[in-house]
């Protein structure tokens, strides 16, 4: 994007809503705080960042040695789809002012997530050009349409895959303007080389745990099938229970549905018993390790079909969530996870397997 005169350093405004956000956004902005010559940063944390329930993350943006430039308290607490809704709204009522002071000359939002919406929203409003990073996938849901508005909304494009440019292009975006460049979390992912993994390991799941012998479980509520991701996440501990090995339950996102997970959870007695941690949230770093060396993930993050692929971790998907997403020989899927004997099947099928990354 041209500017005038030759000394002008590009303003960056980079907005991040969540810890899953964060990871693929992280990369970037490390980039472009590394050439201070060229752009100037500013960085604006909203969403679950700020929310004690789900981890206070914006603590792990500051760690990383990031000014935050402002912090937008936006979620509306609720336990049905008009608190998304609502956030949005308020959200859309508190950016303005926020991008009238910064007055960025480009903004990078990320994903699909209905506080990027509000983002991309504001921005192209305010004509303000927009980066969006991974548009053009499928993954089934809501996220679809929301991922889709904010590629019409964005001026220019980074997607991970080839189908997902070719979506791009099919729904008229300027090739141009499309950049393929794979997904920004794996230049983490691929330069961890943390030795002392094993202590992450203890610290979370105990020293008598050892490597490819737990689980990590991570799953969302479905905001299209509520009481159904419900009742399919209460499935997925029963089989876990079952199974008996040592897991790490982290939290789910803050979309409607979540306290009732977390209710289910604590119903069955998950934050107390032998087998399980459960946690709000783990730092990014000390995550990759953990998945890194476990026997199996469970859930349904894009994470799962995504980012865990690059250690070859067995990993099975559950549900609709992630349908159309494209994913490594790693992922089994269960598509119709409606018995705890078919969630427990897929853990005897997939625990412990070895898979090429």
């Amino acid at each position: 994007m041209e500017k005038n005169g030759n000394n002008h350093k590009l303003r960056v405004c980079v907005a991040t809503c969540n810890r899953a956000d964060y990871s693929k956004l992280a990369p970037i902005m490390f980039g472009i705080k590394a050439e201070p010559q060229f752009f100037e940063l500013d960085v604006v944390v909203l969403g679950s960042h700020l929310i004690d329930d789900y981890g206070n993350t914006y603590r792990m943006i500051e760690q990383d040695d990031f000014d935050i430039h402002t912090r937008l308290h936006t979620i509306v607490r609720g336990e049905d789809e008009a608190a998304m809704v609502e956030s949005v709204g308020l959200a859309l009522v508190k950016l303005p002012d926020v991008l009238n002071r910064l007055k960025p000359d480009i903004m990078i939002v990320h994903g699909d997530r209905f506080d990027a919406l509000a983002l991309a929203t504001s921005a192209a409003l305010m004509n303000i050009r927009i980066l969006h990073i991974e548009g053009g996938e499928v993954s089934g849901t809501i996220d679809d349409s929301i991922r889709h508005a904010i590629t019409k909304l964005a001026h220019y494009h980074v997607c991970c895959t080839r189908s997902a440019e070719q979506h791009l292009i099919a729904m008229c975006e300027d090739h141009d303007r499309i950049l393929l460049a794979g997904c920004p979390s794996y230049d983490k992912l691929l330069s961890a080389k943390n030795k002392d993994y094993m202590s992450i390991i203890s610290m979370w799941l105990g020293e008598d745990v050892k490597t490819r012998d737990y689980i990590v479980a991570l799953q969302h509520p479905v905001t299209t099938d509520i009481k159904h991701s419900i009742k399919m996440f209460e499935l997925t501990l029963d089989a876990l229970i079952s199974f008996n090995k040592r897991t790490l339950v982290l939290f789910p996102n803050v979309d409607a549905g979540s306290k009732e997970m977390v209710r289910v959870m604590r119903k069955k007695g998950i934050e107390h018993h032998p087998n399980f941690r459960a946690v709000k949230h783990v730092p990014f770093d000390q995550f990759i390790q953990l998945v890194a060396h476990a026997g199996c993930m469970i859930g349904n993050s894009s994470c799962g079909v995504r980012e865990v692929g690059a250690f070859g971790t067995p990993v099975i998907n559950l549900g609709t969530r992630q349908t159309g997403r494209e994913t490594g020989e790693n992922v089994l899927h269960v598509r119709d996870a409606d018995t705890q004997d078919k969630i427990l099947h897929a853990l005897q099928l997939q625990f412990g397997k070895q898979y090429p990354w």
